[in-house]
């Protein structure tokens, strides 16, 4: 015979341990995986090999192109290995657990952007360079004082042409940091540059220096400069690697030779106004 009371009743309502455990196992997934509020408009950056379907915001939440919804961390079933790998202009990263591998492509992804950025930045100050360039040159041209002869020779000196180009080759015979003194691969280069220099100091030939084209570029663009003793000086913003492929070894200490009175003079202007000491 079944005796029925209302205790016996609770604690047939009442769950056992392994449901407990289910339970609080269910919960804590369920709140592992939440997502958070404006999670839907964090922006995304594509996942590469078997996972090119999905997305992985900064947070490291996954988004499923072909569910159009996010779904919770995927792992390897022993779960040790990371299932995440990420691609940023076209690099795939190792394999990392998902925030890791979103913290590493936002880093790519943020170091991308800042270069695009500067690359902009670049390219706004040649066209605002070339047009100061143009205004100075009409301005020469209208300089009815000056002869024409001379006239003409200060124009060509901003290409390192001309008389400028004769002078510096009477200070200059070869490129300081490469060697190179075949007059058809060498550039004469201003040191104080000719948008900023007098009209004799165009012509100067203590003005200037003849490099190589890459060597004229870097110098041109601050990326390095010279000590009055001829210590190579190295901008902190130059990319190494750049710089190795371009002629310049940042892992030695170079000494290009002693530059005269004149030119320590014009590359006391380049160091302050021009070469390039930090991020700024």
């Amino acid at each position: 015979m079944l005796f029925f009371t209302w205790e016996g009743a609770a604690m047939a309502r009442r769950p056992n341990q392994r449901q407990r455990r289910s339970s609080r196992r269910r919960h804590d997934y369920a709140e592992k995986t939440k997502l958070p509020p404006g999670i839907e408009n964090e922006p995304r950056v594509p996942m590469v090999g078997n996972e090119a379907d999905y997305e992985i915001t900064r947070s490291g939440h996954v988004y499923s192109r072909q569910l159009k919804r996010f779904i919770q961390w995927k792992l390897t079933p022993n779960g040790q290995h990371p299932y995440i790998s990420v691609q940023v202009g076209g690099v795939s990263s190792q394999p990392r657990w998902p925030n890791e591998a979103a913290e590493e492509s936002w880093a790519a992804a943020e170091l991308k952007r800042v270069e695009q950025e500067r690359a902009q930045l670049e390219e706004q100050i040649e066209i605002q360079i070339r047009q100061l360039e143009e205004q100075i040159e009409t301005q020469i041209r209208a300089q009815v004082e000056v002869p024409e002869t001379e006239r003409d020779a200060i124009v060509k000196a901003r290409l390192g042409q001309g008389v400028f180009r004769e002078n510096v080759a009477k200070v200059e015979k070869a490129c300081r940091i490469t060697g190179v003194s075949i007059p058809i691969f060498l550039i004469a280069s201003h040191i104080k540059p000719w948008r900023h220099s007098s009209n004799q100091e165009k012509l100067d030939g203590n003005n200037g220096l003849l490099l190589t084209p890459s060597i004229d570029f870097l110098f041109d663009r601050g990326f390095i400069s010279f000590g009055d003793n001829g210590d190579l000086l190295l901008s902190p913003v130059a990319s190494l690697d750049a710089l190795h492929k371009m002629g310049v070894d940042p892992t030695k200490t170079s000494n290009v030779g002693p530059f005269n009175s004149a030119q320590q003079k014009y590359l006391r202007f380049h160091r302050a106004e021009i070469f390039r000491r930090s991020q700024d």
